[in-house]
């Protein structure tokens, strides 16, 4: 009943802010704002976290934009990325530049879409694959789109595309042997539907590797069925809606663990005026063989999180709170301080370009400051056609 009356709650605070508020103007990955001739802040918030735009563009794998403006860029481009924590268990207070990234995104004619991320070199270390998808979009009038690869989940944007260091609570909670993965690109098949203000999707989805575990759904591995259920005007900053994941997991015992997780969640982009930008999302989730020995378990975790840009979308602050509890009697909270600065912005037929700074103080009780900066390097390497 508790977790129930916390949801309604969520649920209802979100509902009586998104009644006050108007639709926000809209103002773009770089082969994209290149092929449009736009800056990103028609899609972001603050890169790589989407606005209520953005975030439809997302979820219809791309297919809202027009082909043929986008068959004019080459879809490759390239990402360096330093990268500096404090408490790094492998290098303590050193920046790490190994962090090379090849990506390309757009078109296959013009009922196909596709994204590849690949990491040449991560952390200092051989890349793995990031993203591999391809989308058929060309079901129930164009409003269906069929992902397959290694796609994100059925879940809120922010939990895969945002400007934070660190990852949101419920994307990472831990209960016994089992590992909520709701943030994370696995591999699997989605179908997702947009029509006007609805969004709704349901993803099958296994192992999280490389591509030499594309194909491994075996008995051994973690096997997902998700959803989503959301109301997201495309052309209106806000967007609420529930999603929930059922599960099978082998646990070490030799049984499995049978899971099911549900949670509400809301967004609503800056308003202009001074009122910020705000997330938040409550998740409760039930193991019943959470582990050898362990017995079942019912976890919570909840975020807020509060942001705003300044300086014509060039700077964005922004805090968060975490809480988790493992079902175990294991609570914890986090927060973070973020800043980000968009210090290079230049789009022209010839490139896209931009270079982000990322900076982040988290901090969690019984622990000292965790201090962690990002400077990010994209370029797109070619001319429009």
């Amino acid at each position: 009943m508790k977790n129930r009356n916390a949801i309604a709650a969520v649920a209802l605070a979100f509902a009586a802010t998104f009644v006050i508020v108007d639709a926000r103007p809209l103002q773009a990955m770089p082969p994209f704002a290149q092929a449009y001739g736009m800056n990103c802040d028609v899609c972001h918030t603050a890169v790589p976290g989407l606005n209520a735009y953005g975030r439809y563009v997302q979820r219809t794998g791309y297919a809202s934009l027009d082909p043929a403006t986008i068959h004019r860029a080459d879809p490759i481009w390239i990402g360096e990325t330093a990268f500096y924590d404090s408490q790094d268990p492998a290098l303590p207070h050193q920046t790490q530049f190994g962090n090379l990234a090849i990506h390309a995104a757009g078109y296959i004619g013009t009922d196909w879409t596709f994204h590849a991320h690949q990491w040449i070199v991560q952390n200092n270390a051989s890349g793995g694959t990031d993203t591999l998808w391809v989308t058929y979009n060309n079901l129930f009038h164009r409003d269906g789109h069929l992902f397959i690869g290694k796609i994100e989940d059925a879940a809120p944007s922010p939990f895969s595309q945002w400007s934070e260091l660190n990852g949101f609570g419920e994307t990472g909670v831990v209960s016994g042997e089992h590992t909520w993965q709701w943030g994370g690109n696995r591999w699997g098949t989605k179908l997702a539907y947009t029509h006007d203000w609805i969004v709704a999707e349901a993803a099958y989805l296994g192992p999280n590797g490389d591509l030499n575990s594309a194909t491994d759904f075996s008995a051994s591995q973690d096997k997902t069925f998700d959803w989503r259920l959301a109301y997201a005007p495309p052309a209106a900053p806000f967007e609420f809606g529930v999603y929930g994941e059922h599960g099978t997991l082998p646990i070490s015992d030799g049984t499995s663990d049978h899971y099911n997780g549900l949670a509400v969640y809301g967004q609503m982009d800056p308003m202009p005026h001074g009122m910020p930008g705000i997330f938040s999302a409550y998740q409760t989730g039930h193991d019943a063989n959470a582990g050898a020995g362990l017995g079942a378990s019912t976890s919570k975790a909840f975020s807020v999180d509060v942001y705003e840009p300044f300086f014509n979308q060039r700077v964005m602050l922004g805090a968060r709170h975490d809480y988790i509890d493992d079902g175990f009697g294991n609570h914890s909270h986090s927060s973070n301080i973020d800043l980000e600065w968009l210090a290079v912005r230049q789009v022209s037929d010839r490139n896209a370009t931009g270079l982000i700074f990322n900076a982040e103080d988290a901090i969690a009780p019984g622990v000292g400051p965790d201090w962690k900066y990002q400077l990010w390097y994209v370029t797109t390497v070619g001319p429009l056609r």
